[in-house]
């Protein structure tokens, strides 16, 4: 899959004009671990140093993310290059809660729609944190 439901991003991901998105999307492609088939799709990241999170926002309702219950291969392209890495998606409370952290802090805005407040002084509340990590999916990708 080329770009799904979202060529027009896609399109622009892989353009020279990707400046205007790819701070906070890249596309990622991803291998279905039964087809083989690669998927590649927009996502919203973070970039720490060597790893990049993402966070499968509403994980119950996708599947891209199971192909990576294991750790796998991808391909990313980020800020106008390609880039290889290992990705693991991961429903452990902690892990999920910490990337939540770092996440919500680039992306406050998305608070809302995880139905937590947004962070305030640098500081998350715990406690939402912790509540919804117990359904969602963030996805650790350390690159190549």
């Amino acid at each position: 899959m080329a770009g799904g439901q979202h060529p027009f991003v896609t399109a622009v991901l892989r353009s020279p004009l990707h400046g205007m998105l790819s701070k906070s999307l890249m596309l990622l492609t991803v291998t279905g671990r039964m087809s083989g088939r690669s998927f590649t799709f927009p996502v919203q990241y973070v970039r720490e140093g060597k790893e990049v999170l993402v966070l499968a926002g509403r994980a119950e309702g996708k599947t891209w993310w199971r192909n990576l219950l294991e750790p796998a291969p991808v391909l990313m392209r980020i800020r106008g290059h390609e880039v290889s890495g290992t990705a693991h998606a991961t429903r452990d409370p902690e892990e999920v809660s910490e990337g939540l952290r770092v996440y919500l802090l680039r992306f406050p805005r998305a608070a809302k729609s995880l139905g937590v407040a947004a962070p305030r002084d640098g500081a998350v509340d715990a406690e939402a944190l912790d509540r919804i990590a117990a359904r969602e999916v963030i996805v650790r990708i350390s690159v190549s």
